[in-house]
C-alpha cells in the first residue's frame, strides 16, 4: 500500500523527516518497503504561458511559441502539440531538465528554428500515460513557479508492506493513528456535515440482506442530480499519487474514501436497479454477471452478489457490475457502504480470479464501524463536488452488531512480560493513544478493563494488548537481561532421531533429496498401476487447487520420485539416485515415509566405480542400510505381488509380521507411463514404524575366546523357492551354535534338473562356551542337512 506525506499530514501533525517516519513506523512493525521523493525527477519544469503563437517556416504541423517562464525574456519554443493554443498554462521543461522518460532537454534547431525547451504532456513528465496533447495548467497557477510545487507534488511516497492481521492500517487515517501513537498528536478526522434535501431514502429504495452471516451490516445513500465529469485537481492529484487511476468524480470520490477510510464503497445509477432497490443474497444456479472489467463471470450458488428485485448488480466486496455503473448519462446515485464476511470474499474472488482493492480489505476484514462515517464521507463528497443533493436519512441494515470487547489487563503482567518497570499512567496513555478505551477495574492492584475498538480485530487477548504496548514503548527500550533458571535436558525424539539418521546415511550413500509439492495429478494411480479398489486411491481432494495437475493429496511418494526421474531424464540427466523424506495424506492421519529411486546409471564412471545399471540387490542394500542405521533387526524380505513393480523382482519389508514397506523394480509399463527408457528400482518405506521398532543402544561384545568353524553348505531346491527359507530353518536347527548364515551363490544350468537350482550358503558355527570338535560340527552339520531334506525338499549337491 502507498501512502504520501502531505495526504497523512492532513489527519495529523507531525514534524518527521521522511527518513525518520519510515523508521518509526517500520519499528511500530509496518514495514516501509520504499521512500520515493514524487517530484524528485521534475526538477526544472516550470509552470508557463503561452503567450503567443506563429507557424513554423519551414514544418506545417509545427508552430513556434513564446512562453513566458517569468523571466525577462519569453522563450521560444518549438511544439508540435495539437491542443496548444495562445493564453494556455503549461509544463515547461527548461534547458539541463532530465525528464522521467530519459530525455535531457538542450537548446536545439528544428528545421532551422532555436528551441529553448519544451512544453510537455503529462506522459513525458511521467504523470500518466496521456500523450495526446499538453498538459493543460490552470490559469490560477503562479508563472514561472516550480511544476511540483504548484501541483502539490512536493511530497514524499511511502511504500508500505502491511501485514494481514493489521487491516485497519489499509488506510490513510489508519497509518495516521499509528503515528498518534508515537507522537501523541491529536488525530483531524474529517468533518462530514451534509446538507440532507427532503426526500427521504426509505421512499425511494429498500436493502434487504438474506444472508446475516455473510453480511452483517450493508447501508446505503441516495444523491440525486449529480453532474458526472472530471474530478478537480486536488482529488486526481491525490489519487494519482499513490497509483490510483482517475475515472470520473462519482467513482474517484469512492476511491479516495477507499484509501482515506480503508472501507471499500461502490455506486450504483440508481436507475438501473430494477424496482430501485437492493438486496444481499447468493447467486442463483447458473447465474451470470457483467464486471467493471466487462468479462462474463458464471456464478456459483455459495458467492454472494448485491442484486436488485431481478439480478445481480455486483460480486459483494469484489467489484460492480458492467450494466449499473456510473456513466455520463448519470444522474442519480445510490452509494453502497457494507460489511462482508471475509472467507466469502476470499473463497469468491479466488475461484473468479478477480483481486481488487476493495477484495484485499474484505478478506483481511474491515471495520464494520466504518461503514456510516465512510458513506456520510463520500456521499457529503459527492454533493460538493458532482453538485448533488443528498436525500434525507440513510439505509443502515446492521443485522450482525456485536458488542466491544473487553479484555482484563494487569499492569504486573505487562511489566513481567516485557522484562520492564512501566508505570500505569504509561501503560494508559500508549493504550489511549492506540484507540482503546482503559478504565481502571482494580484501582489498588493495577488492574485494567479495556476496550477493544472496532477496527482492531486482531485483538483477543491480554498477551495481545502487551504486544500493542511494547511497539509503541520500543523494542529497543526494553532492557535485555540473561534469563535465569535450569535448562532441562530435553527428552530425545525417537522420530526427529530415525529421520536424521536415515537421511544421514542416504546423503552418504551418494543419494540426492528431493523435496516435492504434497499435491499430485489424479491419474498418478493409474500410472503406477493401482488396482481400483486401492486403499490408496481413498484420497483428500482439495477444494481449490492450484490446477488440476495438484488436485488432490498423495497418498503415496512414489509417484513423485519417479516424475523427477522423468524430468531428470528429459534434460539429459540419466544418473539418478534420489530419496525424500515427507509425509503422505491418508484418510485421518499424516503418516511419515522414506522413499527412493534408482534409476539410468550409477558409479561415478571412474577406475574402479565404473557406470553401470542397478539392480535388486543395490535397492535392497539401500533399505537394509536404512533398516541398520535404525537399528532394526528383527525384519525379513518376503516375495510379494504389487502391481506397481515387476512380477518376481519386488519384495515387501515385514517387522513382526507387520509389513512396513516395500520396494523392487519398477513394473515395465510404469516406466513406459513415465517414459523411462531404463530399469527404475524403487522403495518406500513407513518412518514411523521404523521410530517404533528403532533400538539406537550399543552392546559391548567381547572378542571372542573360542574359534568358529566354517561350513559351505549347496542344495538343490525347487526353482520358485525364496532363499531365505532356509537360511531359517538352518537357524532353526543349529539354535545358539550357527552363529551366521550367508548366500553366496545361486546357480541354475546343465548340472542341475531343469526346474531346480542351487543354492549355496557359508554357516558359521560358535559356541561362546567352548571350543566345537569337529565331530560336533559334523553332526550338527548333518542334522541341518537333514532337517533341510525333511521339510524343503532339499538335496545335497555334491
Amino acid at each position: 500500500m502507498n501512502v504520501t506525506q502531505n495526504w497523512l499530514k492532513t489527519y495529523i501533525d507531525f514534524d518527521f523527516s521522511p527518513d525518520k517516519l519510515a523508521e518509526r513506523l517500520t519499528m511500530l512493525g509496518i514495514e516501509v518497503e520504499s521512500v520515493k521523493q514524487l517530484g524528485a525527477a521534475l526538477e526544472g519544469v516550470l509552470v508557463g504561458k503561452v503567450d503567443a503563437i506563429r507557424p513554423h517556416p519551414n514544418a506545417d504541423k509545427l508552430v513556434l511559441c513564446q512562453v513566458d517562464i517569468g523571466e525577462t525574456d519569453a522563450l521560444q519554443i518549438v511544439c508540435g502539440a495539437p491542443n496548444v493554443y495562445e493564453g494556455m498554462f503549461a509544463p515547461v521543461a527548461t534547458i539541463g531538465t532530465a525528464l522521467p522518460t530519459g530525455i535531457t532537454i538542450k537548446r536545439a534547431k528544428l528545421r532551422g528554428e532555436e528551441s529553448h525547451g519544451m512544453l510537455c504532456s503529462e506522459k513525458e513528465l511521467g504523470i500518466s500515460d496521456e500523450a495526446a496533447g499538453l498538459m493543460e495548467l490552470s490559469s490560477d497557477l503562479s508563472i514561472g513557479s516550480p511544476l511540483t510545487e504548484a501541483l502539490g507534488l512536493d511530497d514524499v511516497i511511502f511504500e508500505l508492506e502491511i501485514t494481514p492481521n493489521r487491516p485497519d492500517c489499509l488506510s490513510m487515517i489508519g497509518v495516521a493513528r499509528e503515528i498518534r501513537a508515537e507522537t501523541g498528536n491529536d488525530l483531524k478526522l474529517p468533518q462530514v456535515n451534509g446538507q440532507e434535501g427532503e426526500a427521504d431514502i426509505n421512499e425511494l429504495t429498500s436493502v434487504i440482506i438474506d444472508d446475516p452471516d455473510l453480511c452483517p451490516r450493508y447501508a446505503a445513500r441516495v444523491i440525486r442530480g449529480v453532474k458526472v465529469g472530471e474530478s478537480p485537481a486536488w482529488l486526481k492529484q491525490r489519487l494519482e499519487s499513490i497509483g490510483v487511476g482517475v475515472i470520473n468524480n462519482i467513482v474517484d470520490i469512492t476511491n479516495f474514501v477507499l484509501m482515506e477510510y480503508g472501507q471499500p464503497l461502490h455506486a450504483f445509477d440508481y436507475h438501473k436497479l430494477t424496482e430501485n432497490r437492493i438486496v444481499v443474497r447468493c447467486a442463483a444456479e447458473n447465474e451470470q454477471i457483467k464486471t467493471l472489467d466487462e468479462e462474463e463471470r458464471n456464478l456459483i450458488p455459495d458467492m454472494l452478489v448485491i442484486a436488485d428485485a431481478e439480478k445481480p448488480v455486483a460480486l459483494a466486496g469484489i467489484m460492480g457490475g458492467y450494466d449499473s455503473e456510473i456513466t455520463e448519462i448519470t444522474c442519480d446515485v445510490l452509494l453502497e457502504s457494507a460489511n462482508f464476511q471475509p472467507s466469502s470474499v476470499r473463497a469468491t474472488a479466488k475461484k473468479l480470479g478477480i483481486h481488487t482493492e476493495a477484495s484485499y480489505r474484505f478478506e483481511r476484514g474491515a471495520d464494520p464501524e466504518a461503514v456510516i462515517p465512510a458513506l456520510d464521507r463520500a456521499a457529503q463528497l459527492i454533493a460538493e463536488l458532482a453538485g448533488g443533493t443528498l436525500c434525507e436519512d440513510v439505509i443502515d441494515v446492521y443485522p450482525g452488531r456485536r458488542e466491544p470487547l473487553q479484555i482484563q489487563l494487569r499492569a504486573e503482567r505487562v511489566n513481567f512480560i516485557l522484562g520492564t518497570t512501566l508505570e500505569t499512567n504509561e501503560i494508559e496513555q500508549i493504550l489511549s493513544r492506540l484507540g482503546f478505551n482503559v478504565e481502571a477495574s482494580q484501582p489498588e492492584e493495577n488492574i485494567y478493563q479495556i476496550t477493544v475498538p472496532s477496527f482492531r480485530g486482531d485483538i483477543t487477548r491480554e498477551i495481545d494488548l502487551i504486544e500493542e504496548i511494547a511497539r509503541v514503548y520500543g523494542y529497543d527500550n526494553i532492557p535485555t537481561a540473561l534469563p535465569k533458571g535450569d535448562i532441562p535436558i530435553p527428552a530425545p525424539n525417537i522420530s526427529v532421531e530415525v529421520r536424521r539418521r536415515i537421511k544421514h546415511f542416504l546423503l552418504g550413500s551418494g543419494m540426492m533429496e528431493s523435496v516435492n509439492y504434497s499435491f499430485c495429478h489424479p491419474n498418478c494411480f493409474d500410472k503406477i498401476r493401482l488396482a481400483a479398489d486401492n486403499s490408496l486411491r481413498d484420497t483428500l481432494k482439495l477444494r481449490n487447487p492450484l490446477s488440476p495437475e495438484m488436485s488432490i493429496l498423495r497418498t503415496t511418494l512414489l509417484p513423485s520420485l519417479l516424475e523427477n526421474a522423468q524430468h531428470n531424464h528429459n534434460h539429459q540427466i540419466d544418473n539418478i539416485t534420489l530419496f525424500e523424506l515427507s509425509t503422505v495424506f491418508i484418510q485421518g492421519a499424516e503418516p511419515a515415509r522414506v522413499a527412493g529411486i534408482l534409476a539410468g546409471e550409477i558409479g561415478e564412471g571412474v577406475y574402479g566405480n565404473p557406470h553401470r545399471s542397478p539392480d535388486f540387490f543395490d535397492i535392497k542394500g539401500t533399505v537394509e542400510g536404512v533398516l541398520d542405521v535404525c537399528g532394526t533387526t528383527d525384519y525379513v524380505f518376503k516375495k510379494t505381488d504389487d502391481p506397481t513393480f515387476h512380477p518376481g523382482r519386488n519384495a515387501e519389508v515385514l517387522l513382526e509380521n507387520k509389513r512396513i514397506g516395500i520396494l523392487g523394480e519398477a513394473h515395465p509399463k510404469v516406466l513406459e507411463s513415465y517414459e523411462l527408457p531404463y530399469k527404475a528400482y524403487l522403495f518406500e518405506l513407513d518412518l514411523e514404524a521404523l521410530a517404533d521398532a528403532a533400538d539406537f543402544s550399543k552392546r559391548f561384545e567381547p572378542i571372542p575366546i573360542y574359534p568358529s568353524v566354517l561350513r559351505d553348505l549347496a542344495i538343490v531346491v525347487d526353482q520358485e523357492m525364496q532363499s531365505d527359507m532356509p537360511i531359517e530353518i538352518i537357524y532353526s536347527t543349529g539354535g545358539e551354535l550357527v552363529e551366521s548364515v550367508r548366500l553366496f551363490d545361486v546357480y541354475v544350468g546343465d548340472q542341475v534338473p531343469e526346474d531346480k537350482k542351487s543354492l549355496a550358503y557359508t554357516i558359521t558355527y560358535h559356541s561362546a562356551t567352548e571350543t566345537l570338535t569337529d565331530t560336533a560340527v559334523n553332526d550338527l552339520h548333518d542334522k541341518v542337512v537333514k532337517q533341510l531334506n525333511q521339510e524343503l525338499g532339499a538335496k545335497l549337491r555334491m
